[in-house]
């Protein structure tokens, strides 16, 4: 006798409306069901305004991204202006803390000096919400700054081709996007520090993209 098969967990959010569509259409007019449960007026009502939900999610996603970029653009050129500014107040100081201090910045302690930073660990990378997402995590890296992702298609069988930055973060979590639904990718991350400091690379964890 066979059995209905849903494995509703193992769908994203597209692929579970898509499922939910796909059933109201094989049961609109069918005659193998003629008093489904529940009924059309409670389940089709509830599959459309998940659907529109999503579609809202969508938006609001692409406004978010959009707001994201340009934080990103502003940072660079705060980032530049503080440099700048660094350089001007080195300068001006003579090196004497007092007056450093005095213009809001910190100075830099050279007792503790980064040489060097350890290997990110138990690097782990999961299916992530949406299409193409793929949720990345790492151990944090004592006196890390930053983070860079990479990430490269991974095929059974074939050589590896180069790797790509998927993020560049301050923390030891992030999500890569834009991936190809369905492939699978390599992923790999750097911890960077003060001082220009930069660990080795990460070992690879493997996951298709959802």
């Amino acid at each position: 006798m066979a059995t209905v098969r849903l494995e509703l967990q193992d769908k994203n959010d597209n692929e579970l409306r898509d499922f939910a569509e796909l059933h109201i259409t094989k049961m609109t007019g069918n005659a193998n069901f003629p008093d489904p449960e529940p009924l059309p007026a409670d389940f089709d009502p509830d599959a459309a305004a998940y659907r529109a939900k999503l579609a809202e999610i969508a938006v609001a996603e692409a406004a978010l991204a959009a707001l994201r970029s340009q934080k990103d653009a502003l940072r660079v050129t705060v980032e530049s202006n503080l440099t700048t500014r660094g350089r001007y107040v080195q300068n001006k100081s003579g090196g004497d803390p007092a007056i450093i201090l005095s213009s809001g910045f910190e100075i830099q302690d050279e007792r503790t000096t980064t040489t060097g930073l350890p290997q990110p660990q138990n690097l782990v990378a999961r299916i992530g919400d949406n299409a193409g997402d793929v949720d990345l995590m790492c151990h944090a890296v004592k006196r890390a700054k930053s983070y860079i992702w990479q990430c490269r298609e991974h095929i059974e069988g074939q050589p590896p081709g180069a790797w790509t930055q998927a993020k560049v973060s301050t923390r030891s979590s992030v999500t890569a996007t834009g991936l190809i639904s369905g492939r699978k990718y390599a992923f790999r991350v750097q911890a960077l520090g003060p001082n220009e400091t930069e660990s080795p690379w990460s070992d690879e964890a493997v996951c298709m993209a959802a």
